[in-house]
This record gives C-alpha cells, sequence and structure tokens, in this order.
C-alpha cells in the first residue's frame, strides 16, 4: 500500500522537478563551453515528450548557438579564415529558438496563466541575429544554393509580420527583393507552386518586374497553364513591347489557336511603336500566308527584307506566297482562247518570281527541305526546267 501511495505521489509531482537533474549534464557542457555538446544534449532531450517544450531548452540552445556565432565572428573580425556557412546557420538557429521560447512561453500562458519570463531575451535576439539573415540570403542566392536561399527568405518575409515580429518592429523593408529572390530561387529549382508563394509582393517591385514576369510566363508554360500563360504575356507585352520575348511567344501561342487574323492585329500595334519590328512584320507574314492574303504576305515579306536582308524566312514566305498566287489563277477551259494564253502568261509570271526567292531559300535553310521542295517542285514544273525538276524530283 505504502508503495503504491509513493508511486501516485511521484506522478503527481510537478515535472518541474525531474529536469534539474536531467539537465545537469547541460549545464556543464555549457560551463566547459563545449557548445556543440550542449545542442546534442539538447537534441537528445527534445526526443522526451516531458522536456520537448520546456522553454529552458531554448534558452541552453540559445546561449550555444550564440557561442558558436561569437567563434565565427571574431574570426572574422580578426580577418582569419571562417566558416560562412557556420556563421549564418547559428544565426538562423538563434532565432529560430528565440520564437519556439515565445511560442511555448504564450501557450503558457493560455494554459497555466504563466506570466512570459523571457520577454526580453527574443527581443534581444530578434533585434541583434534578424538583420543577419538577409546577408545570408544573398549568400546562397549568389551560390546558387536555391534550396538554403528559400529557407533563409521565408524567415525573412514571414517573421516581421507575425504577432512576435510586429512586437519587436522587426524590418520589413527588404520584402520585396526577397520575394523576388525567393520566386527566381523556386523557379530554378523546378518548384512552380513555390513560386507563386509571395507573387504579389515580388510584382511590386518595379526595378525587377520585368524579369519576375518573365519567370511567371515561364512557370505558367512549365504548368501548362494556359490562361495564366497568355495572361503575363499579354500584361508583359503591353508594359514591355520592347521586349521580343512577350511578342513572340505571344504570336506562337495564337499559331497553336490558329488565330491568325488576332496575329495580324496584334503585329499592326507592334509596328505602330516600332516600324522596323522584324518580328511583326515576320508574323504578318506567317498571319496573312494562312489568311491566304497573299498580296500583303509578299507586302511584308519586302518590307522585312528591307529591314534585315539576313532575314531566312522572308524569301519562304514570299516565294511561297507568289506559287499560291500562280495556282489561284483560274484557266479557261478553251486552251485556243486569248484569255487562256493571257491567264498562263499570268501563272508563269508568278512562278519566275517566286523562283529566286525560294531558291534563296533553299541555301540558307537546307534543312527545312519539307518547305522549299514541294514549292520548288511545282515552279520547275510548271517553268519548263528539266535539270532542275529531275533533282528535286529524287528529292521528294
Amino acid at each position: 500500500m505504502r508503495t503504491l501511495l509513493l508511486s501516485l505521489l511521484l506522478l503527481a509531482m510537478p515535472v518541474t522537478v525531474f529536469p534539474q537533474k536531467a539537465f545537469r549534464p547541460v549545464k556543464a557542457a555549457m560551463k566547459a563551453k563545449n557548445y556543440k555538446e550542449v545542442l546534442n544534449l539538447v537534441t537528445k532531450l527534445r526526443e522526451d515528450s516531458v522536456y520537448q517544450n520546456h522553454p529552458k531548452l531554448c534558452i541552453y540552445s540559445i546561449e550555444a548557438q550564440r557561442g558558436l556565432n561569437d567563434a565565427e565572428n571574431m574570426k572574422l573580425y580578426l580577418k582569419r579564415s571562417y566558416d560562412t556557412i557556420a556563421f549564418f546557420s547559428t544565426t538562423h538557429q538563434i532565432i529560430r529558438e528565440a520564437v519556439k521560447l515565445d511560442s511555448i512561453e504564450r501557450a503558457l500562458q493560455q494554459t497555466e496563466n504563466k506570466k512570459p519570463k523571457q520577454t526580453h531575451l527574443v527581443s534581444e535576439m530578434l533585434r541583434l541575429y534578424f538583420p543577419n539573415l538577409n546577408a545570408a540570403t544573398r549568400f546562397y542566392y549568389k551560390k546558387r544554393k536555391f534550396n538554403e536561399a528559400m529557407d533563409y527568405l521565408r524567415t525573412c518575409l514571414d517573421l516581421p509580420h507575425t504577432t512576435l515580429g510586429e512586437e519587436v518592429e522587426l524590418s520589413a523593408k527588404n520584402d520585396t527583393v526577397n520575394a523576388v529572390l525567393y520566386l527566381t530561387s523556386a523557379y530554378n529549382l523546378k518548384q512552380y507552386k513555390e513560386v507563386h508563394r509571395y507573387e504579389p509582393l515580388a510584382l511590386l517591385n518595379a526595378k525587377t518586374r520585368l524579369s519576375v514576369v518573365d519567370c511567371l510566363v515561364r512557370t505558367a508554360d512549365a504548368e501548362n497553364d494556359t490562361a495564366t500563360y497568355r495572361k503575363w504575356l499579354t500584361y508583359g507585352w503591353d508594359n514591355y513591347p520592347q521586349q521580343p520575348l512577350f511578342f513572340t511567344r505571344l504570336i506562337d501561342y495564337y499559331v497553336k489557336q490558329n488565330n491568325y487574323q488576332h496575329i495580324v492585329d496584334l503585329a499592326k500595334v507592334q509596328l505602330g511603336n516600332d516600324s522596323t519590328d522584324a518580328s511583326a512584320l515576320l508574323a504578318q507574314c506567317l498571319a496573312y500566308l494562312n489568311l491566304n492574303n497573299l498580296d500583303e504576305c509578299i507586302h511584308s515579306g519586302i518590307r522585312l527584307l528591307q529591314v534585315d536582308s539576313t532575314n531566312v524566312d522572308a524569301n519562304y514566305y514570299i516565294g511561297a506566297s507568289y506559287v499560291s498566287k500562280a495556282l489561284q489563277v483560274v484557266l479557261p477551259d478553251n486552251p485556243t482562247k486569248e484569255s487562256y494564253r493571257q491567264a498562263r502568261a499570268q501563272q508563269k509570271a508568278y512562278y519566275i518570281k517566286a523562283e529566286p526567292f525560294l531558291e534563296r531559300y533553299r541555301a540558307l535553310a537546307s534543312q527545312s527541305k519539307n518547305r522549299w521542295a514541294p514549292l520548288l517542285y511545282k515552279v520547275y514544273l510548271a517553268l519548263n526546267k528539266g535539270k532542275k525538276f529531275a533533282e528535286i524530283e529524287k528529292l521528294l
């Protein structure tokens, strides 16, 4: 009976009695300044649910991390070789432990009506070490260690807007820049969902908005989000018409939709901004050929060559348009009539005009046989060019 009563008494005793013994090795390691051992002991103690959320462990961890951080900081001050990663890692851990300590004390205040005892320590740690996190984010970002950069950036971006962060008045002045770094880091890691985490914040930075929109376009493309892809392409083109990426991708989008009239409209707007825009002239050629507006296609192609004499595709569009015009000539039924001879002459004239452009295109784009070979076949056949026709015939 006495044994049972003793057992019940022990169970009823507050858990704060037990940490005194459990924490002795931690205290000894702290006294010996064996900070790594302190952290190992804290980790082991936290595996036990009794000590998992004990405020004292946060304090030990903070002091140990500070000891390690100070050691690296002293090396830096003395201009000796120091461990940058260790310096930033301990900085981050001090902040995390301070946040954890604050969370534990707030919970105890709610559940046990215990007044927080470490408010000053928490505030001091955050004010002292939080500013160094921005340097850490830049360090990892420049090293292209994007996972690490994102880890630090989340703390930089989230903590100032928590109740604790607002109480301590942590600075959020770097929020927009940090949001951009987070977005681009996530994109580089192909973590497309994370790209959107701070998207609105990243877009507030006018200096980097172009690169952010570029990332959002590429992200939407990777996610096969057609509506968002078109939205950001249109936004990019409206706001940065001088950047070819948005216009050319927008044209490709509408080609896939077979919406050639819209391409004509877009190209006209683009040419209104810059009448020598080669990509807009090329888009016109593509659209007009598919809309069977052959004269306009030829006109745009010639204008394109005037702007850029090295443009290869302009030759194709001009040549293809002349071939199409030849094929569309209506030949009267009676070959003895003058109207028939005039129609044939007109047809031949179109083939003659097509020939040099298609031959130039062949010379400059020999790999695009599927485009030039069928057209040159028709030209050489119509113009009765035996050797050239025989050579092309073998290629088909």
